[in-house]
C-alpha cells in the first residue's frame, strides 16, 4: 500500500512464489475464516493507513489519482477484509498481487479489520451516469449470465463479500475483469467471476467499466 516501506527484491519474489501456488478458498473455508474476524475500529484503521503509507498509492482518503489503482473508499468492509487476507496468503495472482502480498505480509487480522472499518466508512466517489445502461446489466440467459445486480446490488453498491462497483476507477475495473476473463486473478470464491468474465467480450467489459466507473 505504501511505496516508502522497505520491500526487498527477495521479498517480492517470495510473494510471487506464494501467489503462483495459492488456491482460492471454498465457501465453507471462507465462512470459517470470516466468522473469526475481529471487530475493526475506524480510528485505529485511519492511523494505521497513514503509518503504512497506504495513501501513496491509494490516496489519502482511499481515492487514488492513478486510475489503474482501485478506489478503496466506501468499499464493503467484509470484502476489503477478505482481499487483505487473500493478498497476505498469496491468493491474488499477478505482479500487483505479489506487491500487495509483500506489503501486508506482517499485518494480522486485527489490523486488516481496522483498515477495512475505516475505509468502508469513507465517502465513495460518484459514478458517471450513462444515458443508456449496457444491456448486459440485465444478464443474458442464452449465455447463462446472471444480472450484475444479483451479486453487486441494483446500484452497484455491493453486498458483504461482493464488492461495490459504483464509483470504481474505470481502468482498474476493466483490467480486473480482463484478468478474470484470462484466468489471471484466481481468488474468486468458487470461480464465480472467472466463469462470468470468460463469457464476456472485451467490448462488454469496457461498457460495464464505463457504466460503473467514477467521474
Amino acid at each position: 500500500m505504501g511505496s516508502h516501506l522497505p520491500i526487498s527484491l527477495a521479498g517480492i519474489l517470495l510473494a510471487m512464489t506464494r501467489v503462483a501456488g495459492a488456491e482460492a478458498l471454498s465457501v465453507a473455508e471462507w465462512q470459517q475464516m470470516l466468522a473469526a474476524r475481529p471487530n475493526g475500529h475506524a480510528a485505529t484503521g485511519a492511523r494505521l493507513y497513514a503509518e503504512l503509507g497506504c495513501g501513496n498509492c491509494h490516496g489519502d482518503a482511499g481515492v487514488p489519482d492513478n486510475r489503474a489503482w482501485p478506489v478503496l473508499a466506501g468499499q464493503r468492509a467484509l470484502y476489503l477484509y477478505k482481499m487483505l487476507l487473500d493478498f497476505r496468503a498469496g491468493r491474488v495472482k499477478g505482479p500487483d498481487g505479489a506487491l500487495m502480498s509483500a506489503m501486508v505480509a506482517d499485518l494480522d487480522e486485527k489490523r486488516f479489520a481496522d483498515l477495512a472499518a475505516w475505509l468502508s466508512g469513507l465517502p465513495r466517489p460518484a459514478n458517471a451516469v450513462e444515458a443508456a445502461p449496457p444491456p448486459l446489466l440485465r444478464g443474458d440467459r442464452r449465455r447463462l449470465l446472471p444480472p450484475c445486480e444479483a451479486c453487486h446490488g441494483a446500484n452497484g453498491q455491493g453486498w458483504e463479500l461482493q464488492p461495490a462497483l459504483r464509483g470504481q476507477n474505470r481502468t482498474y475495473l476493466e483490467n480486473v475483469l480482463l484478468r478474470f476473463k484470462r484466468g489471471e486473478r484466481g481468488n474468486d470464491i468458487n470461480g464465480g467471476m472467472t466463469y462470468i468474465a470468460r463469457k464476456l467480450t472485451e467490448e462488454e467489459i469496457r461498457a460495464l467499466a464505463t457504466h460503473y466507473g467514477r467521474r
